[in-house]
Protein backbone atom coordinates (compact mmCIF):
# COMPACT_ATOMS: atom_id res chain seq x y z
CA UNK A 1 0.00 0.00 0.00
CA UNK A 2 2.73 2.28 0.87
CA UNK A 3 4.75 1.88 -2.77
CA UNK A 4 1.23 2.71 -4.19
CA UNK A 5 0.21 5.83 -2.33
CA UNK A 6 3.95 7.08 -2.91
CA UNK A 7 3.35 6.69 -6.54
CA UNK A 8 0.15 8.22 -6.56
CA UNK A 9 1.46 11.09 -4.65
CA UNK A 10 4.39 11.38 -6.60
CA UNK A 11 1.46 12.48 -9.60
CA UNK A 12 -0.72 14.66 -7.18
CA UNK A 13 2.31 17.20 -5.87
CA UNK A 14 4.28 19.74 -6.93
CA UNK A 15 7.03 20.80 -4.73
CA UNK A 16 8.92 24.21 -4.88
CA UNK A 17 12.07 22.52 -4.32
CA UNK A 18 13.24 25.85 -3.30
CA UNK A 19 16.42 24.72 -1.08
CA UNK A 20 17.23 22.18 -2.01
CA UNK A 21 19.86 20.30 -4.24
CA UNK A 22 20.35 17.52 -6.63
CA UNK A 23 24.13 16.44 -4.80
CA UNK A 24 27.05 17.62 -3.31
CA UNK A 25 28.78 18.16 -6.77
CA UNK A 26 25.56 20.97 -7.09
CA UNK A 27 26.67 22.43 -4.11
CA UNK A 28 30.22 22.83 -4.64
CA UNK A 29 29.56 24.50 -7.94
CA UNK A 30 26.89 26.74 -6.38
CA UNK A 31 29.80 27.58 -3.52
CA UNK A 32 32.13 28.51 -5.46
CA UNK A 33 30.45 31.32 -7.29
CA UNK A 34 29.65 33.12 -3.63
CA UNK A 35 31.36 36.07 -2.35
CA UNK A 36 32.04 35.84 1.36
CA UNK A 37 33.39 38.35 3.51
CA UNK A 38 33.44 39.27 6.91
CA UNK A 39 29.62 40.13 7.24
CA UNK A 40 28.23 36.99 5.89
CA UNK A 41 28.09 33.29 6.80
CA UNK A 42 26.81 29.89 5.78
CA UNK A 43 24.23 28.11 7.53
CA UNK A 44 23.44 24.34 6.73
CA UNK A 45 20.77 22.26 8.56
CA UNK A 46 21.20 18.59 9.42
CA UNK A 47 18.48 16.66 11.01
CA UNK A 48 19.36 14.05 13.52
CA UNK A 49 17.61 10.79 13.09
CA UNK A 50 15.01 12.55 10.68
CA UNK A 51 12.84 10.09 10.05
CA UNK A 52 12.20 8.72 13.35
CA UNK A 53 11.58 12.25 14.89
CA UNK A 54 9.22 13.38 12.34
CA UNK A 55 5.55 14.54 13.84
CA UNK A 56 3.02 12.65 12.10
CA UNK A 57 0.47 15.41 12.30
CA UNK A 58 3.26 17.58 11.17
CA UNK A 59 3.24 15.10 8.09
CA UNK A 60 -1.02 15.23 7.41
CA UNK A 61 -0.35 19.04 7.92
CA UNK A 62 1.69 19.44 5.28
CA UNK A 63 0.40 16.96 2.96
CA UNK A 64 -2.95 18.65 3.01
CA UNK A 65 -1.29 21.65 2.27
CA UNK A 66 0.84 20.78 -0.92
CA UNK A 67 -2.17 18.20 -1.74
CA UNK A 68 -4.90 21.64 -1.54
CA UNK A 69 -2.05 23.89 -3.41
CA UNK A 70 -1.87 21.49 -6.53
CA UNK A 71 -6.10 22.11 -6.05
CA UNK A 72 -6.53 18.38 -6.01
CA UNK A 73 -10.39 17.36 -5.35
CA UNK A 74 -11.30 17.41 -1.93
CA UNK A 75 -12.32 13.51 -1.94
CA UNK A 76 -9.19 13.08 -3.25
CA UNK A 77 -7.43 14.44 -0.79
CA UNK A 78 -9.52 12.96 2.04
CA UNK A 79 -9.04 9.62 0.97
CA UNK A 80 -4.84 9.95 0.90
CA UNK A 81 -4.92 11.58 4.12
CA UNK A 82 -6.68 8.69 5.34
CA UNK A 83 -4.18 5.99 4.03
CA UNK A 84 -1.21 7.93 4.74
CA UNK A 85 -2.26 8.13 8.42
CA UNK A 86 -2.68 4.71 8.67
CA UNK A 87 0.79 3.73 6.83
CA UNK A 88 2.82 6.47 8.99
CA UNK A 89 0.72 5.48 12.62
CA UNK A 90 1.35 1.93 11.98
CA UNK A 91 4.47 1.57 12.12
CA UNK A 92 6.15 -1.88 13.83
CA UNK A 93 9.12 -3.26 13.93
CA UNK A 94 11.03 -6.20 15.36
CA UNK A 95 13.75 -7.04 17.57
CA UNK A 96 14.40 -10.26 19.52
CA UNK A 97 11.31 -11.98 18.19
CA UNK A 98 9.08 -8.95 20.44
CA UNK A 99 7.03 -6.58 17.97
CA UNK A 100 7.44 -2.66 19.14
CA UNK A 101 5.45 0.64 17.90
CA UNK A 102 7.37 3.59 18.43
CA UNK A 103 5.44 6.24 19.87
CA UNK A 104 6.73 9.05 17.16
CA UNK A 105 8.30 9.20 13.33
CA UNK A 106 7.76 7.37 10.64
CA UNK A 107 9.18 3.96 9.25
CA UNK A 108 13.10 3.80 7.65
CA UNK A 109 12.84 2.45 4.67
CA UNK A 110 8.64 2.42 3.92
CA UNK A 111 8.61 3.07 0.29
CA UNK A 112 6.55 6.43 1.21
CA UNK A 113 9.12 7.32 4.11
CA UNK A 114 11.25 9.57 2.14
CA UNK A 115 8.72 11.42 0.52
CA UNK A 116 6.65 11.82 3.48
CA UNK A 117 10.06 13.29 5.05
CA UNK A 118 10.86 16.04 1.99
CA UNK A 119 6.61 16.88 2.00
CA UNK A 120 7.16 17.92 5.54
CA UNK A 121 10.87 19.48 5.53
CA UNK A 122 9.63 21.75 2.50
CA UNK A 123 6.66 22.74 4.10
CA UNK A 124 9.07 24.29 6.84
CA UNK A 125 10.96 25.71 4.86
CA UNK A 126 8.48 27.70 2.95
CA UNK A 127 6.36 28.28 5.88
CA UNK A 128 9.10 28.75 8.59
CA UNK A 129 12.83 29.71 7.47
CA UNK A 130 11.82 31.37 4.58
CA UNK A 131 10.27 33.96 6.14
CA UNK A 132 12.84 33.92 8.55
CA UNK A 133 15.45 34.48 5.71
CA UNK A 134 13.19 36.91 3.83
CA UNK A 135 12.65 39.02 7.22
CA UNK A 136 16.57 39.08 8.45
CA UNK A 137 16.05 37.71 11.24
CA UNK A 138 18.53 34.56 10.05
CA UNK A 139 21.81 36.34 10.08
Amino acid sequence: MAKYINKKMNHLLTLPNTYNTINSKEIAEELKSIKINENNGILTLDIKDLYVNLPINGIIKATRHWLHKKNNNENVITQLLNVIKTIVQKNYFQFNDTFYQPEKGIAMGSPISGSMAEIYLQYVETNYIKQWWESDEII
